[in-house]
């Protein structure tokens, strides 16, 4: 069975922590209580420092025992021995992603509609993001979903899933009440003046 708990999901992007060093960061959110751990580079040209940030993090989160995924590029998550890699529905096929990984692997998915949740195979993907549940800076022009379309989408995946989208500290025990198994969050961390206090106000939340 893999262990890995979805319910303080930080989704760390380098150009979102606000000129600091992304390692800084995401070591701060760990210690506020982050319970998994997304590096999300979609600059895919600086290739040799998505290589050096993933390896640096894995090597630092892993004695910490905070699983790292790799956003998009399965290669470097097999390169650095990553906790596993979230795809999007237009990143790697996921079904090779796993064969590539292994089946110890932690793979997750972006599902925005009940389309995408009718093709997830539990025995490949581990568990599902789903939203935007609030308003979200990041992924402008997506449908927001509330509460009652959240839940319903919920009820439809036959795997965890975890709420994304314009997601804080305040709203984030109505995403927990639609059914969600976890909250991920960017900006809220990776731009908050103490990264770790922000991350610890999440955990509060949800207790």
């Amino acid at each position: 069975m893999k262990n890995f708990d979805l319910s303080v999901y930080f989704v760390a992007d380098p150009s979102l922590c606000g000129e600091r060093d992304i390692v800084d960061v995401v070591m701060a959110a760990a210690k506020g209580g982050a319970t998994l751990i997304q590096y999300r580079n979609k600059d895919a040209s600086q290739m040799q420092v998505i290589l050096a940030e993933a390896a640096m993090l894995q090597e630092w989160l892993s004695p910490l025992g905070v699983p790292l995924l790799i956003n998009d590029y399965v290669d470097v998550a097999f390169a650095v021995g990553a906790a596993g890699v979230h795809l999007g529905q237009g990143d790697d096929n996921p079904a090779e992603a796993r064969a590539r990984l292994g089946n110890q692997a932690i793979i997750g998915q972006t599902a925005f509609t009940p389309e995408h949740i009718a093709k997830i195979d539990p025995q490949v993907i581990d568990y599902i993001g789903t939203g935007p549940f609030y308003e979200t800076k990041t992924d402008k022009g997506k449908p927001v979903l509330g509460a009652e379309k959240f839940a319903e989408m919920v009820k439809l995946s036959p795997v965890p899933v975890v709420g994304i989208g314009g997601i804080t500290p305040n709203n984030a025990a109505a995403v927990i009440a639609a059914g969600a198994d976890g909250v991920a969050m960017m900006r809220s961390v990776s731009e908050a003046d103490n990264p770790e206090n922000a991350a610890r106000k999440f955990v509060e939340a949800l207790a």
